[in-house]
């Protein structure tokens, strides 16, 4: 079942309704948004859908143009932008009307059917056609604050993103700070702390590792395959690619 449901009226919202549906469900996923020109399923008949996922919904957004509240359709029975949102209002389901257009006005008590009046109360949200880029993730921005599986959504995607632990500190003088995925890393220490040679193993590799600018201090490198190194090297590289045969020594 849907999250948001659209709710939009023919020749006022076609357009915007589209486009807030295709960016749910690319941020979301499929399940994310319903809107009837889309949604409904082969067979059913428009009617049990409609009110099905209207009641099932988290959010109402009831799309609104400059003469939305100037419908005479709105105080008919059966007009369906009507029904819908009596169906929302019946189940306690969130609506948020969405202006579309800066010029467009909230809509007044006085101008909606007396059953449809709360609407006029409801904190609004703005789309705007040559402002899309700025307006939709606006409003995705504020269906996730009150749609939990969206919140969830976006924790995930945070936490995907966050690859890499930065670390900074001191390394005999010298700052160090960790980048990018590198897989296991230990470090072995000959001799005391103070003096003698470090090596550091970086073990399946699963993204760029970058030491920072300047002059690099790595003695060893170990490990099959070829080695890449760039700047100046204190000490000896070795660079070891497993057991050569006898025949590969000789070439």
């Amino acid at each position: 079942m849907p999250h948001v449901f659209i709710n939009y009226r023919t020749g006022d919202g076609e357009q915007a309704s589209a486009h807030l549906d295709d960016a749910l469900r690319q941020r979301f996923g499929d399940n994310a948004s319903f809107r009837d020109g889309r949604s409904i399923s082969l067979g059913r008949t428009f009617q049990e859908e409609l009110r099905e996922n209207v009641r099932a919904c988290e959010v109402l957004l009831v799309l609104a143009g400059p003469g939305w509240s100037a419908r005479p359709e709105l105080w008919r029975e059966g007009d369906w932008v009507r029904e819908e949102i009596l169906e929302a209002l019946r189940n306690d389901v969130l609506i948020v009307p969405v202006l579309l257009g800066r010029g467009t006005a909230r809509p007044a008590r006085a101008d909606l059917p007396p059953e449809l009046a709360s609407v006029a109360d409801r904190q609004c949200l703005t789309y705007e056609a040559h402002r899309a880029e700025y307006d939709v993730p606006a409003i995705l921005q504020a269906l996730t604050k009150v749609v939990p599986a969206f919140a969830d959504a976006e924790e995930e995607r945070a936490q995907a993103t966050e690859t890499t632990a930065n670390r900074m500190r001191e390394v005999e003088g010298v700052s160090a700070v960790q980048a990018g995925s590198a897989g296991d890393i230990s470090t072995t220490v000959n001799g005391s702390t103070g003096a003698g040679s470090t090596t550091t193993h970086f073990h399946a590799a699963t993204g760029s590792v970058h030491t920072g600018s300047g002059n690099q201090h790595l003695p060893q490198f170990s490990g099959d395959g070829p080695v890449n190194y760039t700047a100046d090297n204190h000490g000896t590289v070795h660079n070891s690619f497993g057991n050569r045969t006898a025949d590969q020594e000789k070439r």
